[in-house]
C-alpha cells in the first residue's frame, strides 16, 4: 500500500440472530484482537463496583462461539441509576471524546425509549434492566474495544427481531419489547417465528448509535471475524457474527484501489450512490423545471426527465435523482412537496468517476477554464467550461465549435511541454 493510500476498516454486524450487549462484547473479544484482561483494565477506570467478568467458549448449533457474562456480585446493593448518573459516570471517566460521546448517546437513547412507552421524561427514568451493571458494562466495554481495533465505520445487517413475549421488570410484554421497538424506527428488521427475544434494548441502542447504515455485506478484504454467543439455545446458531473488513476506497483525498486485477482501474475514485426514481402522469408539466432548481441546490448530483408512455398509453414523466446516501432524506420530502408522486423507487449503488481538476489554459481567443480527467498520469477526458468558450465565442465572432477545438489543440500542447519537461528531468 502507498503512503498515500489508507485502509477503510469495517466492521460489519451481521444479526442472523439478533443482537445484545453481551453478545457484541463476546463476538469483538472473539476476533483475537483484544482479550479479557485489556478490556477489565479499562472498565476499571470508571467508578463501578460489585460485579464479575467472565468469558467462555461455547457451542450454539453447532458453532463455536464467545459467551460474555457480567455477574453482579451483590446486586441487592447496586443503585437504581437515572440518565443523569449514567451521564455523570462517563463524564468523569479519563476515556476519550469519541468514547464519552458515544456513551452518552447509547444511554441517551435508552432513556428516550423507555420513557416514551412509560409516558415519562428520560431524566426520571430508573434503570432496571437497561441501566444496570450489565448494561453499563456491555455499552462502554464495546466502546473501549471498538477503539482499540481502530474501526472506521459500522455497517450492520438488518435485525432479526425474534417473536413471542419475554418477561421483565415490567411484566410479560410482546416480542420485540416497547423500548426495542421504540428504538428500531426506521432501522429495516424481520422475523422468522423463532419463540424468544433475540434483539434487547441495550443492543438496538448500541447498533443505532454506532452504525451508520443497514443493508448487506460492503465489499472488502476479511482480516477477523467473531462470534458472540447468546444465553440460550434455539432452532438455530444463537450468536452474532461481526466481520472486519479492510477497504481501499477514496479516503481524505486519497485514491481508491479495487481488488481487480487490471491496473488502470485503480485510479478510480469510489463513492456510494443512490438512485431515486418515480414515474408522474397527474402533475403541471411546468412544475419540473422549478423541482429540478431545487433538487439541485439542495445538493442532488443530477436530475433527469425522461418521457416515457404509462398504463392506458398515458404520457408520463421519470423523475430520476441521483445523490450521496445521506442527502436522500432532505430530498425525499421535498419530491414529495413539489411533485404528486406517491412513492419513491430507491436503488442504491456505487459511482466510479476519473480524478479531476480544473486547469486555464491559454488561446488566442483568451483564457478558458477546463475540467481534464484522468487515468493515471494521462488525462483522457477534456471538458472545456461552457460559459468560458461561450463568451469568447461572442466576443470573437468565432463558431462555439472553433473554441472548443482551439481548447483542445491549447491542452495538448500543455501536455506535450509538461512531458517533455519530466523526460529532461529524469534524464538529469
Amino acid at each position: 500500500m502507498s503512503n498515500n493510500q489508507k485502509a477503510k476498516t469495517t466492521l460489519y454486524f451481521h444479526c442472523f440472530s439478533g443482537v445484545s450487549g453481551d453478545m457484541v462484547l463476546g463476538a469483538l473479544l472473539d476476533t483475537g484482537m483484544a482479550d479479557i484482561s485489556f478490556l477489565e483494565e479499562g472498565l476499571q477506570k470508571i467508578n463501578l463496583q460489585g460485579y464479575l467478568l467472565q468469558k467462555e467458549k461455547v457451542q450454539r448449533g453447532g458453532l463455536s462461539g464467545t459467551r460474555m457474562i457480567v455477574r453482579e456480585l451483590e446486586p441487592h446493593r447496586q443503585p437504581l441509576r437515572t440518565l443523569p448518573d449514567l451521564v455523570k459516570l462517563v463524564e468523569e471517566s479519563p476515556f476519550s471524546g469519541h468514547i464519552k460521546e458515544k456513551a452518552c448517546g447509547v444511554f441517551h437513547r435508552l432513556a428516550q425509549a423507555e420513557a416514551a412507552v412509560h409516558g415519562t421524561t428520560p431524566e426520571k427514568v430508573h434503570f432496571h434492566e437497561i441501566g444496570a451493571v450489565d448494561t453499563v458494562v456491555d455499552v462502554l466495554g464495546t466502546l473501549i474495544l471498538l477503539e482499540s481495533m481502530g474501526v472506521d465505520r459500522i455497517i450492520s445487517s438488518p435485525l432479526h427481531l425474534g417473536s413471542g413475549f419475554v418477561r421483565c421488570q415490567h411484566g410479560l410484554l410482546p416480542v420485540p419489547a416497547p423500548a426495542t421497538v421504540e428504538l428500531l424506527k426506521g432501522v429495516p428488521v424481520y422475523s422468522r417465528g423463532v419463540e424468544g427475544e433475540l434483539v434487547t434494548p441495550t443492543g438496538a441502542a448500541l447498533l443505532t448509535v454506532l452504525a451508520s447504515s443497514f443493508g448487506p455485506l460492503p465489499p472488502g478484504k476479511i482480516r477477523a471475524v467473531g462470534y458472540g454467543a447468546g444465553y440460550r439455545e434455539i432452532e438455530h446458531p444463537n450468536l452474532l457474527r461481526v466481520l472486519l473488513l479492510e477497504e481501499k476506497e477514496k479516503f481524505s483525498g486519497d485514491k481508491f484501489q479495487p481488488f481487480w486485477p487490471d491496473k488502470e482501474m485503480e485510479f478510480l475514485q469510489r463513492q456510494e450512490i443512490l438512485t431515486v426514481e418515480t414515474n408522474i402522469d397527474d402533475m403541471n408539466p411546468e412544475g419540473f423545471s422549478y423541482l429540478m432548481e431545487n433538487l439541485l441546490e439542495a445538493g442532488a448530483w443530477d436530475v433527469t426527465l425522461t418521457p416515457l408512455y404509462m398504463k392506458k398509453n398515458r404520457p408520463a414523466t421519470r423523475l430520476s435523482v441521483l445523490c450521496s446516501p445521506d442527502l436522500f432524506p432532505k430530498l425525499a420530502p421535498l419530491i414529495f412537496k413539489e411533485t404528486t408522486s406517491l412513492g419513491l423507487r430507491v436503488y442504491p449503488g456505487e459511482k466510479y468517476s476519473l480524478p479531476r481538476e480544473t486547469r486555464e489554459v491559454i488561446t488566442p481567443y483568451g483564457p478558458i477554464r477546463v475540467k481534464l480527467g484522468f487515468l493515471g498520469e494521462e488525462p483522457v477526458t477534456i471538458s472545456p467550461e461552457y460559459e468560458d468558450c461561450r463568451e469568447a465565442a461572442r466576443s470573437s465572432g468565432i463558431p462555439l465549435k472553433e473554441i472548443y477545438r482551439a481548447v483542445s489543440r491549447a491542452v495538448e500542447e500543455n501536455n506535450g511541454k509538461e512531458k517533455h519537461m519530466n523526460e529532461k528531468n529524469n534524464g538529469e
